[in-house]
């Protein structure tokens, strides 16, 4: 008799599958239509069917937020990155394209931020953000650093994603003006 594969569903990898359907949800409808319930639907499967997986709702978007982290730290990390500035930018598109990942990575209640993934994966990107130089770097602490550096970063990506940095552009190319206003914060 052959059995499932644990971990597996009828089309796939389940706790994949949730993992999408959240994100969907996530971007489309925003954090607040995030239930158990409407994930699970949206998967096709029964609304207990994540618990063997997550536990719960914060169980399940703690590791969407973890894997959000993930994903910052790859953006964050392409070869052209030598500097601060670059690093600072990669941070901000990112929160563009993503505004309702990074809305539930920095802004929410529904994760469980001692989730032992979390951390670690928050902890890299963090690192990431901290390890490039600056131009005319020099008598800071690391920490110092790093906080002024994510200070500016997440500073200018929120005022992005919340539609504030769309009136200082000139022609609507929040882009152009992010690598205007990125060159400026990171000199």
């Amino acid at each position: 008799m052959k059995t499932k594969e644990k971990g597996r569903y009828h089309h796939g990898d389940l706790q994949a599958t949730l993992l999408r359907s959240a994100r969907v949800l996530l971007e489309r409808d925003g954090i607040a239509a995030l239930k158990l319930r409407a994930i699970t639907r949206h998967a096709g499967v029964s609304a207990t069917a994540a618990a063997p997986y997550f536990g719960n709702l914060a169980g399940l978007l703690s590791v969407l937020a973890a894997q959000g982290f993930d994903e910052l730290t790859e953006a964050m990390s392409p070869p052209h990155a030598l500097l601060a500035r670059d690093v600072g930018l990669a941070y901000i598109r990112f929160a563009i394209a993503n505004p309702g990942l990074f809305t539930l990575m920095f802004r929410s209640d529904a994760i469980n931020r001692t989730d032992a993934h979390l951390v670690t994966a928050s902890e890299r990107a963090f690192r990431r953000l901290a390890a490039l130089p600056g131009p005319g770097e020099s008598g800071t602490t690391q920490a110092a650093t790093m906080a002024a550096r994510w200070g500016k970063a997440h500073g200018l990506a929120v005022l992005a994603i919340d539609g504030l940095l769309l009136p200082l552009t000139n022609n609507g190319d929040t882009c152009m003006t992010l690598d205007q206003l990125v060159n400026e914060a990171f000199r």
